[in-house]
C-alpha cells in the first residue's frame, strides 16, 4: 500500500527530473568538510563528519535525494561533488530551503535536479526514507511518505 502523498511547489529549479529515497538533514552541508573530502578519501560519498551532521554520519549520500537547508563552504565542495557525480557517486537530486551558489554550480555542471524556495520547509515536511520525486523544470517536489 502506498503512503500519503504531499506536493511542494516552488519556482523553476536546476536540471531535470529524478526520484529516489530521501536523506534529510537539519543543518547545512559541505562536501569539503563533511563528506569524505580531500582530507580522508575524495572518492567516497559517505558522510564522515559526525559533529556537523550527526543524523547523516556514516551514511552514503550516493543515489539519494538530499534534503537539507543549504550548503556551506567554497569551490572545493563543487569540485568534490562534480568528481563524485562523474563516478556515479553523486546525489540523484537536491531539495533545499535556499540553494547555496556552490551547490547550484555543481548541480548545473553535473545535471543534478535541484529545487528550493518551496511553499513549505522541505526539511520539516520530508523525512528520511520518504520517496521523493523532484521535477525541477516545474519546481515541484512530490513526496510519498514512508509507511510507519
Amino acid at each position: 500500500m502506498v503512503g500519503k502523498k504531499i506536493v511542494l511547489k516552488g519556482h523553476k529549479g536546476i536540471g531535470g527530473v529524478a526520484e529516489g529515497e530521501a536523506l534529510v538533514a537539519s543543518e547545512a552541508l559541505s562536501y569539503m568538510s563533511d563528506v569524505g573530502g580531500i582530507w580522508m578519501d575524495p572518492m567516497t560519498s559517505v558522510l564522515t563528519n559526525k559533529k556537523s551532521l550527526p543524523e547523516w554520519y556514516g551514511k552514503d549520500l550516493a543515489g539519494k535525494v538530499l534534503v537539507f537547508p543549504t550548503g556551506k563552504g567554497g569551490i572545493f565542495s563543487t569540485a568534490l561533488m562534480m568528481g563524485l557525480a562523474k563516478h556515479g557517486l553523486g546525489p540523484k537530486a537536491m531539495v533545499n530551503t535556499l540553494t547555496h551558489p556552490v551547490f547550484a554550480l555543481a548541480a548545473i555542471v553535473s545535471n543534478i535536479p535541484t529545487v528550493d524556495n518551496l511553499d513549505q520547509d522541505p526539511t520539516k515536511v520530508i523525512k528520511t526514507g520518504d520517496w521523493v520525486k523532484v521535477d525541477a523544470p516545474k519546481g515541484i517536489v512530490e513526496i510519498t511518505k514512508k509507511k510507519a
